[in-house]
């Protein structure tokens, strides 16, 4: 299964981390929609550098938001 990376960023929501003044958060959805939950599990601790994420639907679609 093949998965869809959307860059892109996204002002509009606000986190607990702070952030540096003089930069804006960017984030990373990868559609997800398709995977159970373990697999995203999985796929988040062997492919992304990070733990913040998260899980946003849009429309009939799911995704992984990665921080970045």
């Amino acid at each position: 299964m093949a998965l869809i990376v959307d860059r892109t960023d996204d002002r509009s929501t606000q986190t607990d981390r702070p952030e540096p003044l003089d930069s804006e958060p960017r984030r990373q959805r990868i559609d997800v929609t398709d995977l159970h939950a373990d697999g995203i599990e999985e796929f988040v601790h062997s492919n992304v550098d990070t733990d913040y994420v998260s899980l946003e639907h849009r429309g009939g679609r799911t995704y992984l938001v990665i921080e970045e």
